[in-house]
């Protein structure tokens, strides 16, 4: 019998009462932005401030953000009511969104292998068939972790669609020929690397 996959939404708290009346239903999005050089470097303790409460006003909420090393690229993960008031928080703060694609599964990796660290972060996008991913049990975790060891590479978590579809993982290796080599020993696709090693946190 196949272990279930993870799918929980972690739940933000509840706005405070100055900013909402009620809670409202939460929904998880990863958004991809792009942004001109430089533009990031400014973002101080004042400005995520002003970045919350616009979003508060919205039932909105940051994360976390990964970033390219010249944070010109983010993948932000956010919670909402919508995909809407995603993007009109971001038009309030004046921030590019890309895309926005929903994610409420988690997939996690299960226990690892000891092994050292790797030295880099990577952000991979693989697509799937339908129904591919319903057999990821805890046998095919080890499996998986086994492969990756081999080229010292360690799954992290992914972030995956509502059926599972599309997943956005992130991992840590050695480089990005590792990352595509570990996809290959495991027959699953690696349809882009980035690496990410900025932190964007609110």
């Amino acid at each position: 019998m196949h272990e279930p996959l993870t799918r929980d939404l972690e739940m933000a708290s509840a706005p405070s009462p100055e900013e909402a009346s009620e809670v409202l239903e939460r929904h998880r999005y990863l958004i991809e932005r792009t942004f001109p050089p430089g533009a990031l470097d400014g973002l101080d303790a004042a400005g995520k401030a002003t970045v919350h409460a616009n979003n508060a006003e919205l039932g909105v909420r940051w994360i976390r953000s990964y970033a390219n090393a010249e944070k010109t690229k983010t993948w932000c993960v956010y919670e909402a009511p919508s995909e809407q008031a995603v993007r009109e928080a971001a038009a309030r703060n004046g921030i590019p969104v890309d895309s926005i694609v929903e994610v409420p599964g988690d997939l996690d990796p299960g226990p690892l292998p000891e092994m050292a660290a790797p030295a880099h972060r990577y952000l991979v996008e693989r697509t799937f068939p339908a129904g591919a991913l319903d057999g990821l049990d805890a046998a095919a975790k080890e499996q998986v972790n086994a492969h990756n060891a081999g080229f010292g590479v360690r799954w992290v978590t992914s972030y995956a669609n509502a059926d599972l579809t599309k997943t956005w993982c992130i991992y840590e290796g050695p480089s990005v020929e590792a990352v595509i080599a570990a996809a290959a020993a495991n027959g699953i696709p690696a349809d882009v690397v980035t690496e990410v090693p900025v932190d964007l946190l609110p």
